[in-house]
């Protein structure tokens, strides 16, 4: 029965990093505008550099996905920190790029990724609580 909620919750975040790609290149793109600089150059918006980096973070969730289907490891510890990047990435912080001051295209996408980084944190939480249940059962008997 464990086994059988292992795979789905793997199977449920391979999905997600799926719907998180999807979010960014089809549906819901970020903003493909440029700012100009003070010397006349332009540069890209940084919600591009935001939807780069999430989707190097949504194909690791994928390959944790894939990787923990095939070799039936946990690794919730990992899967905690992949959604709490993809949602710190779209924040203006320390370790996010962030996404355009103004209501802008890259908000929807924000709120994909931000969507599914809380959905990969829970599915990380399920997974730890499911293996802490399973080492107390051990040791129980």
């Amino acid at each position: 029965m464990n086994k059988d909620i292992h795979k789905i919750l793997m199977y449920c975040l391979g999905g997600l990093a799926l719907v998180i790609l999807g979010a960014i290149h089809v549906w819901a793109p970020v903003c493909d505008g440029f700012l100009e600089l003070s010397d006349g150059r332009y540069v890209p918006m940084r919600c591009l550099y935001t939807a780069k980096a999430v989707s190097v973070l949504a194909i690791l969730v994928l390959i944790q996905a894939v990787t923990s289907l095939a070799t039936n490891k946990k690794n919730p510890i990992l899967i905690v920190a992949l959604g709490i990047m993809l949602i710190a990435l779209t924040y203006e912080s320390v370790i996010g790029i962030g996404v355009c001051n103004k209501v802008m295209a890259c908000h929807d996408t924000a709120f994909w990724v931000r969507g599914g980084g809380l959905l990969a944190i829970i599915i990380g939480i399920i997974i730890a609580l499911k293996k802490s249940a399973e080492t107390t059962n051990k040791h129980t008997i």
